[in-house]
């Protein structure tokens, strides 16, 4: 009788660790597979009709044609507003900030007095020098500096050297409710101590403003290098998150979701926020690499 009750244990714990195991394989499969970076998700393989297709996400200034902005500026478009889940076109993917772009100003010129009471302005220079003026500031531009123009503040920009000044224009739309700062914020990355290991390889840098800025959204700019031969780690991102990385120097590998492309200076992405899309940038060379870095992180907002 004992033999009995005891090989009817062993076969009731048989058929449950059974059914069970046959439950988790079945929830498996009827799950959404896991991206084609999982060694064994059923997208190991390449399948273009259901993978996101990233190089809409990716766009350059010189494919746009140019246009006038911010008093004298010359504009060209990298990013624009569109369905950063269901892209339009190549670049339409903004959700959050109106504009990303190149502004350009020309050699012995400057832009005439402008202002937006609606819109307010991050601008990075690239390339060139020149001075800037709001209000009752006035401050030197060169390389690496950033400025922050509030809304409804009349600004203007000079170049009075023999080359262009050449700057990253991001422009966000403020909410009725929003109360702007009333001057201008001016800072440099060179200025910033360097934070190191963020996403493996990253070497980040702030901008250290002489007013801390004021933005709408849940938004912040920095300066991120990577060591020559080194790869940052590949991740993905979600709903809610606007990540932009816009190449300054240097001609990086990027891998972006199953595809392994170039970015180039003046090259911007931004990161699908559907969670299915690795990205990691790969310094492949000797040289010095920069990107400017935009978090735009509503996502991380909504969980306060």
């Amino acid at each position: 009788m004992k033999k009995f009750i005891f090989f009817i244990t062993i076969f009731i714990v048989i058929f449950v660790l059974g059914g069970l195991s046959a439950v988790l394989v079945q929830d498996q499969l009827t799950e959404e597979p896991d991206p084609s970076f999982d060694e064994h998700s059923p997208y190991h393989r390449r399948h273009p009709e259901v993978d996101t297709d990233v190089y809409l996400y990716i766009n350059h200034w010189k494919n746009s044609l140019p246009y006038e902005g911010h008093g004298g500026l010359i504009e060209r478009d990298i990013l624009t507003p569109g369905d950063p889940l269901n892209p339009p076109k190549k670049g339409a993917v903004l959700k959050y900030i109106k504009a990303y772009k190149r502004g350009a100003l020309q050699p012995r010129c400057n832009t005439q007095p402008f202002k937006h009471d609606r819109e307010q302005v991050f601008f990075y220079v690239m390339e060139g020098t020149g001075r800037v003026e709001a209000g009752k500031k006035k401050a030197a531009l060169a390389e690496g500096t950033a400025v922050v123009i509030p809304a409804g503040l009349e600004f203007r920009f000079f170049n009075p050297t023999e080359v262009y000044l050449e700057m990253i224009v991001v422009v966000e739309t403020i909410p009725d409710d929003f109360e702007p700062n009333k001057e201008m914020s001016v800072g440099t990355y060179h200025d910033s101590k360097p934070g190191v290991g963020f996403h493996w390889a990253h070497i980040g840098r702030g901008f250290d403003y002489d007013v801390r800025p004021k933005f709408a959204n849940p938004m912040g700019f920095g300066i991120v290098s990577i060591d020559k031969f080194d790869i940052a780690q590949p991740h993905v991102h979600g709903p809610g998150c606007e990540e932009i990385w816009c190449q300054l120097k240097g001609k990086s590998l990027l891998l972006f979701g199953t595809r392994l492309m170039w970015q180039e200076p003046g090259e911007a992405f931004l990161i699908p926020p559907n969670n299915k899309v690795p990205h990691s940038s790969i310094n492949h060379t000797d040289e010095h690499m920069l990107w400017l870095y935009m978090g735009n992180r509503h996502d991380r907002l909504k969980k306060k």
